[in-house]
């Protein structure tokens, strides 16, 4: 009669809540491009926090500080998911990857692995390492 349907976790890659920067776009929209924190990042998504309610489905360009791996990465990813926070002034966004280069991949998702076995490890940044990660570029 009735079927049963079980919640299966799909994440192919694990998840690091981190609270790092990221820039990005909503492609054909034709605004600047807004700077925000990461919520959680994987080598398949992220997930960041705006004040702006954005398109679900959308394409959006971003690029994401990653102080520790040294680099910045650039990205075209899908927006899954847009919810409203409890407070009711910023906006929960949910992307999917869908253009990432796999060098960027890899790195990445070595870089959580690695943070998930180092209960230590610091997921974070201050205003030192923006400053510093600036003037080299």
């Amino acid at each position: 009669m009735g079927q049963k349907y079980s919640a299966k976790n799909a994440r192919q890659f694990k998840r690091l809540k981190a609270f790092y920067l990221v820039k990005y776009q909503v492609s054909g929209k034709g605004d600047a491009p807004r700077l925000t924190n990461v919520r959680d990042i994987s080598a398949g998504g992220v997930k960041f926090l705006t004040e702006e309610s954005l398109p679900e489905d959308a394409s959006i360009k971003l690029s994401i500080l990653v102080p520790t791996l040294q680099r910045t990465l650039e990205a075209k990813a899908k927006i899954l998911r847009v919810s409203r926070g409890k407070e009711g002034i910023t906006y929960s966004v949910a992307v999917k990857f869908t253009d990432i280069s796999g060098e960027d991949k890899l790195a990445l998702n070595q870089f959580v692995e690695d943070i998930a076995r180092d209960k230590d490890a610091r997921v974070s940044i201050d205003h030192a390492d923006v400053v510093v990660r600036q003037g080299k570029s």
